[in-house]
């Protein structure tokens, strides 16, 4: 059994003031760190044997994210308690409450905040040990104690920075779903809506997995409806025509134009018809295509040969 079974002391935690914990980590014999990656996000793990996986998971263009996926949750979804403890060989060094986290039985059962997350990931430098206590959901008056072993993780964290430092600086999401505005004319777009589609163009080169651009262009409801559909085309032809110029393949892209047919906001505000005047840009992705070899992180091979 790789779990301690033991009657805790529960100072800051809405349970019993004293309660019998199920104590789950790794030791001397055990503790690994793995560490996966590619140009869209890099993973810093370590696996908690007969209980789950802790890991530090960064996707490109966001902050980092502790993550704790279990085998079969036994803690009670709810409110569970988030610390870092000192190894039992630094018994003067008094504990860190960091709250409470929401726990939840599906995958993962717990996300913790970006700030609690990089406060994980330093206190691990420093020799500390994260933990989660959470009471079991079949006893109220046990509690399962988790921690995350520092054990060899100085020795792994240079790669994982290597891996976040090769991950692009935006993410799917974040670029799927653009919008471009219009000032005035066809051609009338802000420093800030070329910067839009410059990112878009950007990350579409490095994602072999977009497969499909559309682009739909729209005008607010000043002057005539069939004036307005010709110009929802001619904007959403510049936008066309930006993005082939930039290198992206026409074979993809689908351009569509609706006039004022679909507002946005109310055109009989200034502020709204400046919204209504845009063309929207979205991304189609092929989520089960593998990812090249080529886009993928390779650990040093002096880390390949210290994990065997």
């Amino acid at each position: 059994m790789n779990f301690v079974c033991r009657m805790i002391i529960v100072g800051y935690l809405g349970l019993s003031s004293i309660a019998q914990a199920l104590e789950y980590g790794s030791g001397f014999a055990n503790t690994q760190w793995d560490l996966t990656g590619s140009v869209f996000e890099c993973r810093f793990y370590q696996p908690i044997e007969e209980y789950g996986i802790a890991s530090f998971y960064h996707r490109a263009g966001e902050d980092l994210t502790f993550q704790l996926q279990t085998r079969k949750n036994l803690m009670k979804p709810g409110m569970a308690d988030v610390s870092v403890l000192a190894p039992y060989w630094r018994p003067s060094v008094p504990p860190v409450n960091m709250g409470q986290t929401k726990l939840v039985n599906e995958s993962p059962n717990i996300s913790l905040d970006h700030k609690r997350s990089n406060q994980f990931l330093h206190a691990l430098l420093e020799g500390m040990q994260p933990t989660i206590v959470q009471s079991t959901y079949y006893d109220a008056s046990k509690v399962i104690q988790l921690q995350v072993s520092a054990l060899h993780f100085d020795r792994f964290y240079k790669d994982y920075l290597a891996c976040v430092d090769q991950l692009l600086p935006m993410n799917f999401d974040q670029v799927a779903k653009s919008k471009v505005s219009f000032i005035g004319g066809e051609d009338s777009l802000a420093k800030k809506d070329l910067e839009v589609l410059d990112r878009l163009i950007f990350y579409t080169q490095n994602d072999p997995r977009v497969f499909a651009i559309y682009i739909d262009g729209h005008t607010d409801s000043n002057g005539r409806r069939y004036d307005n559909r010709q110009l929802s085309k001619r904007r959403a032809e510049w936008v066309e025509r930006y993005l082939i110029k930039k290198g992206l393949d026409p074979d993809m892209i689908t351009v569509r134009y609706h006039g004022s047919r679909y507002p946005i906001a109310s055109n009989k505000t200034a502020s709204g018809r400046a919204k209504n005047r845009r063309v929207t840009i979205r991304l189609e992705q092929r989520e089960d295509m593998e990812i090249p070899e080529e886009l993928l992180f390779k650990l040093p091979e002096t880390t390949q040969l210290s994990q065997r």
